[in-house]
């Protein structure tokens, strides 16, 4: 009993003081994210649990360093020995699971688990923990006593609770040209959305009626191209111009590098715009560099304990038990309140809070609404859209916990799932007007450019969600509407591309394109015969690369990277989901399209060459919003 009051009584200066320094660190890690007192609160709640269970291998440990001590032994050295092992074991799981997780990659799949870094980490993790427990208990046993407990508790509430990120406004970048009158610019990408499921779009159910209105006053591209499938690497596109084989980044690679490419926000903020954005998934987090240029960066999705390394290790514990006891797991998401998303209600108001502060400037604001991404859980409004059903499938389909492998999945299942993602769609479509309607785009001052970074797929031929580039999958919306009080609308035939969002956006600033795009306005004319690339180079296995070529009606699709790997063509015009190959029949359209295909992909040789290197510290994230062929 002695034993555990002496540990219970250490408990509590430890945990306040282990939360101050993760507020701490959370603070150095994630500089651009608004931090408050909640996060010390949080923090510390958590480690008071991890305490009490750090309590029973303490205990344990306790017996055995205690079995030959007299046990008439000073009441201070026993204090002293507990605060030490309570401290090693509360900090030793936490610091070597920090110190295991840099080797941790997609699937689960340990990287480089034969060599020594990865143990090397772990030992000296707990080495380091037990020296620290030395260290907690010499100082116990010289100053032991309330008071030293008192003041460290004192202490680690003051620094926890003043531990905070105020909202600080870089300076321009020297040589900031004065903004004159230049528009307000709006970026909107509704993630995950394929044009065909909108109404403006001609769809038969009303999915999306308030951005029919919308298109009633934009420039509707009917042939827009995202230019990949994977979330991070289509945005970048969108954001510097470039195809993905030009910027860099892949799934085991999401970082923004400058060196390579430079982003319209950057020359934005030189005009004289004060530049935000607010995004709606993990996948985007500032961490990834993507915030580059921005002066508000509004990437926090899910309670700020998250961000703690203690938190990291409760995730991955629940995980591998979830793993180990199916009951245990959450539709494939065990993470209890950590989803790595938020919905789009939250994304849109930080940015409307953003747009409205007393701020002169033109703005540029960038959003990303991540809601008719799977999982496909529509609510009230939106279940308006969902016919009865009583199948295997739900809004998490083959994660599910009702899903059992090897059903076999008849029209009825596509058919429901379909109306899940409709019903998403319905009330994102919801959200967007009310904030537009907030924005008041009929004074001229807000020009919107609204697309999706790719599309989804639901069963047709076999393929779901966006693994592949099937047009469903590919095919997205792409509406621009200039910053006047009555803009006249009107559809165009012409192929658009993700990379044309930057030139496009500079250019209703009235700004030069970036040095080095491979896009163009779409202010100007589009060549009916213009050619755009898709390189979906976003796979774990170079070998499941996809590099596709469109002109006008035909698609050109080479799978790999292999020189030697076969091409395969498409007709649009007759096959328009893209399944049906037809190389054989035209033979003189393959050849001139592989032409081209090929003197482009000998400048991208390099790039190719990288798609299957590199590392990955977002496993977890990525897993749990369906990604690594989860």
């Amino acid at each position: 009993m002695t034993r555990t009051r002496s540990l219970l009584a250490a408990l509590l200066p430890l945990a306040t003081l282990f939360a101050a320094a993760e507020s701490l660190s959370v603070r150095l890690r994630l500089p651009w994210r608004e931090l408050g007192a909640l996060l010390f609160a949080e923090a510390l709640a958590l480690w008071l649990v991890a305490g009490l269970f750090a309590a029973v291998p303490a205990a344990w440990t306790l017996r055995f360093l205690e079995r030959r001590r007299d046990p008439s032994e000073e009441p201070r050295r026993r204090q002293a020995r507990a605060a030490g092992v309570l401290l090693a074991w509360m900090s030793g799981p936490v610091a070597a699971h920090a110190a295991l997780d840099r080797y941790v990659g997609l699937g689960g799949n340990f990287v480089a688990l034969d060599g020594f870094g990865p143990w090397e980490g772990v030992v000296g993790s707990f080495l380091a923990s037990v020296l620290l427990g030395w260290i907690a208990y010499r100082l116990v046993l010289r100053f032991g006593g309330f008071a030293p407990a008192i003041v460290v508790v004192a202490a680690s509430l003051l620094v926890g609770t003043l531990v905070r990120t105020d909202r600080v406004v870089p300076p321009a970048p020297a040589g900031a040209l004065p903004s004159s009158s230049r528009p307000n610019l709006l970026l909107l990408v509704w993630d995950t959305t394929r044009s065909d499921r909108l109404t403006p779009y001609g769809y038969d159910r009303p999915t999306t009626p308030h951005l029919e209105r919308l298109a009633d006053e934009s420039v509707l591209f009917e042939r827009a191209t995202s230019v990949s499938t994977f979330t991070f690497t289509s945005h970048l596109s969108m954001l510097t111009g470039v195809y993905p084989s030009t910027h860099g980044a892949r799934l085991l690679s999401i970082r923004y590098d400058p060196r390579r490419a430079r982003t319209l926000t950057e020359e934005l903020r030189r005009a004289g715009y004060r530049t935000g954005a607010f995004v709606g998934t993990d996948v985007l987090a500032g961490r990834t560099g993507l915030r580059h240029g921005f002066e508000r960066y509004s990437d926090r999705v899910d309670p700020m304990v998250c961000d703690t390394f203690a938190w990291s290790l409760v995730h991955d514990l629940q995980a591998l038990a979830a793993r180990a006891i199916p009951a245990l797991g959450g539709n494939g998401s065990p993470h209890w309140f950590q989803d790595f998303q938020r919905p789009a209600s939250g994304v849109l108001a930080d940015a409307l809070e953003w747009i409205q502060e007393d701020d002169p400037r033109p703005w540029f604001c960038f959003i990303n609404l991540y809601d008719v991404h799977w999982p496909y859980l529509p609510e009230a409004d939106g279940l308006a859209l969902v016919s009865a059903y009583d199948g295997p499938l739900d809004g998490y389909l083959f994660r599910s916990n009702r899903w059992k492998s090897g059903t076999r999945i008849t029209e009825a299942d596509r058919l429901h799932v379909s109306e899940l993602y409709d019903g998403e769609l319905l009330e994102l479509d919801e959200d967007v007007d009310a904030f537009l309607d907030a924005l008041d785009l009929e004074d001229g001052s807000t020009a919107v450019l609204m697309t999706s970074d790719h599309g989804e797929a639901f069963g047709e031929a076999g393929r779901w969600k966006h693994e592949d580039i099937l047009e469903p999958q590919v095919h997205v919306p792409m509406l621009l509407r200039p910053a006047e009080p009555t803009p006249t609308s009107r559809r165009v035939r012409e192929r658009a591309s993700g990379v044309d969002v930057a030139p496009t956006l500079l250019a209703l600033a009235g700004l030069d394109p970036l040095e080095g795009t491979e896009g163009r306005s779409l202010l100007d004319p589009l060549a009916p015969d213009r050619a755009v690339f898709l390189e979906d180079r976003d796979h774990l296995d170079p070998a499941d690369v996809r590099v596709a070529l469109y002109e006008d009606h035909w698609k050109l699709v080479r799978l790999g990277l292999d020189p030697d790997a076969p091409f395969q063509l498409f007709d649009l015009s007759t096959d328009p989901l893209g399944v049906h190959d037809v190389a054989s029949e035209h033979p003189r359209v393959l050849e001139r399209m592989a032409e081209r295909f090929l003197a482009r992909r000998a400048e991208r040789a390099e790039a190719d060459r990288s798609v299957g290197a590199g590392d990955n510290r977002a496993a977890a994230g990525l897993e749990a919003l369906g990604y690594a062929g989860k």
